[in-house]
């Protein structure tokens, strides 16, 4: 089946026309990035972004992309427990950051402050065409079972969910493994701000990983993609100097997209069935 097309232009141009202006109001400043264009293009292709549609951002976080798809006409709610990760400072529990105050007042995006992992989500059964889950995965702590029970409650036949997680076996940990480093985060990260609750990555998947939790709930396999958003920024390298690590990573991307489990980022997308 062909996939929808993604114009990338219009996309750059929604950004540039309804939303630069009024973002370079806020701090930290919401930038057009590759990463998000990327995440939105992801959404298109598994369903047309249209009015009359509803997505769910689940561990959106201080994120640019439920704003830009919100700009091709679809409902948009965003949902966080906005404690910290994602772009916004640790301890803030329930403090919503002023841009999505905004972001929900002018544009009218739903924001859910609650903790989706423990919590039923706050949506009708079978409303939702997309569940999108971006970089959260990895930080949660307990099972998902009852949060994918939700997931694939809320949404309707034929609605995607889409994931998206750091890589634990991407090329560059592979070869820190041969040379006795570990492909965990920093220790330093757990040890010193951990207390009282540890918010950096708990367990980072592979890709058969995001692809058995698609299959374990019922959910069709229909897209798997690796990029390197990460590998551009990596700390792991940050004895490099910068414009290397982003030269190395640039010029592996097209590479390593042919090898999406050597990638630094995963993306799975599963469709209920219909």
């Amino acid at each position: 089946m062909k996939r929808p097309t993604f114009d990338p232009v219009a996309c750059r141009k929604l950004y540039a026309d309804r939303l630069e202006q009024d973002l370079r109001s806020f701090q930290p400043f919401l930038a057009y990035e590759a990463r998000m264009e990327f995440y939105v293009r992801l959404t298109a292709q598994a369903n047309p972004l249209a009015p009359g549609k509803f997505l769910v951002d689940l561990g959106c976080g201080l994120s640019l992309f439920g704003l830009l798809c919100r700009m091709y006409g679809p409902e948009v709610a965003c949902v966080d427990d906005f404690g910290g990760g994602g772009g916004i400072a640790s301890g803030g529990v329930n403090v919503l950051p002023p841009v999505l105050e905004w972001a929900r007042t002018t544009h009218g995006i739903k924001v859910h402050s609650m903790d989706f992992i423990e919590q039923p989500l706050p949506f009708g059964s079978g409303t939702v065409d997309w569940v999108t889950c971006f970089h959260s995965l990895e930080h949660w702590h307990h099972s998902p079972r009852r949060l994918f029970s939700e997931i694939l409650r809320i949404l309707k036949p034929g609605g995607s969910l889409i994931l998206a997680t750091p890589n634990a076996a991407n090329l560059r940990k592979r070869l820190f493994l041969l040379w006795g480093k570990s492909n965990f985060p920093e220790l330093q990260e757990w040890y010193r701000e951990g207390d009282p609750v540890f918010r950096g990555h708990v367990r980072e998947p592979v890709l058969q990983d995001l692809e058995d939790l698609m299959q374990w709930n019922g959910l069709r396999v229909t897209d798997r993609q690796g990029r390197n958003f990460i590998g551009g920024d990596s700390l792991a390298l940050s004895f490099l100097p910068k414009p290397i690590v982003h030269f190395l990573a640039r010029s592996s991307e097209g590479f390593l997209q042919l090898f999406p489990t050597l990638c630094s980022d995963l993306h799975v997308v599963g469709q209920k069935p219909r």
